[in-house]
């Protein structure tokens, strides 16, 4: 696979993305998606002229950066193509591809009174066949942000919250794919605001045309494998995913929480769940790593290529200087973390981290 299939990530202030996309344009780089982490006013719109030559993917998360307003950038070598597919309902496909890779996202408008459930599985089976059709079926990681994670639909039968009815739609669009569960991507799932700027299901995904490596924590059940009490279908997701090129692996770690087995930790200390989320990312990092020098297939964390990109959801903005010095020291002093204003899946719980780290082979 060449190098320009590796993604990389940075978190870049508004203030900073005119002197940051000019850099990537002297450094003959491809800017391929911008995503806002903040609520786009006209003023603040009027502030950025993008160059005329870079095309690239824009949308907004929908969640709220803590402190300065922040803006993810992902960029890419080579050359990419860019695209757009109409989806059922007048929603827009954005794409960009490779002979490797595609990048893809949409944002739906969540009508009141819409099913998440119907919406989740009809726009699933829809990414799902668009990426088939474009030889590049395999899902290796998927984000996915839309409003009131935790609350519950009181309209339907069962009553369930509406991250519930997202993990329903989720699963049956798997299903009908026949889509395995060990090979799930990685992927995380929170809550954005509700005002009527940012009440949208946002999903942003990356696709390969060969299949990744998905991997599981032993000290947690598998996310699909979850009591039935915690949803009527499990979150079909892995716990991380790996691509590789020539010189480099990426290491895609989903949004992992404070949870040991299947039970969440420390609710109400958002000390000792942080202390716990990252013995997680740890412990997978770790057990990742002896998986697959073991079987010779990658030499994964043996030297990390520059720092690693990680972003933490935190449900209680003020946690912030709780949490910094304890991820800092984690993260060796990374420069890119990025601290958003998030609803954590379960209600319990009050943080949420995902890293990516690109990898010597």
């Amino acid at each position: 696979m060449p190098e320009s299939s590796a993604v990389c990530i940075k978190y870049v202030s508004h203030s900073q993305l005119p002197a940051a996309l000019s850099d990537i344009d002297q450094q003959k780089k491809t800017p391929l998606l911008l995503l806002d982490h903040f609520q786009a006013t006209p003023s603040l719109s009027e502030q950025v002229s993008y160059p005329s030559e870079q095309s690239f993917i824009h949308l907004q998360s929908g969640l709220e950066s803590i402190d300065e307003k922040q803006c993810e950038l992902w960029v890419g070598n080579g050359q990419w193509t860019q695209g757009q597919k109409k989806l059922t309902g007048g929603v827009a496909l954005s794409f960009r591809f490779n002979q490797d890779m595609l990048i893809g996202s949409l944002s739906v408008s969540l009508p009141s009174g819409s099913s998440l459930q119907c919406l989740s599985q009809s726009y699933y089976e829809q990414i799902i066949d668009f990426i088939t059709v474009q030889n590049k079926p395999r899902l290796l990681r998927v984000w996915n942000y839309f409003p009131d994670i935790n609350q519950v639909d009181s309209s339907l039968k069962d009553s369930l919250e509406r991250y519930q009815e997202f993990c329903i739609g989720r699963h049956n669009a798997f299903a009908s794919s026949m889509q395995k569960e060990f090979e799930y991507p990685a992927a995380s799932a929170v809550g954005g605001c509700s005002d009527s700027v940012s009440s949208k299901l946002v999903i942003i995904f990356i696709a390969m045309n060969q299949q990744g490596k998905f991997l599981e924590n032993p000290d947690q059940i598998s996310a699909y494998q979850y009591p039935s009490y915690y949803s009527p279908k499990s979150p079909s997701f892995s716990r991380a995913s790996i691509s590789q090129t020539e010189r480099f692996q990426q290491l895609y770690i989903s949004g992992t929480a404070s949870i040991v087995g299947h039970e969440s930790k420390f609710q109400g200390d958002i000390i000792n769940q942080t202390h716990q989320t990252i013995r997680n990312l740890k412990r997978l990092i770790e057990y990742s790593s002896e998986n697959y020098v073991a079987d010779n297939t990658l030499s994964l964390i043996r030297s990390s290529v520059g720092a690693p990109v990680i972003k933490v959801y935190l449900r209680n903005p003020a946690d912030k200087a709780k949490v910094a010095p304890i991820i800092q020291a984690f993260s060796c002093d990374s420069e890119y973390i990025c601290y958003l204003q998030a609803d954590i899946c379960r209600q319990e719980l009050d943080i949420e981290i995902e890293m990516l780290m690109t990898l010597n082979r």
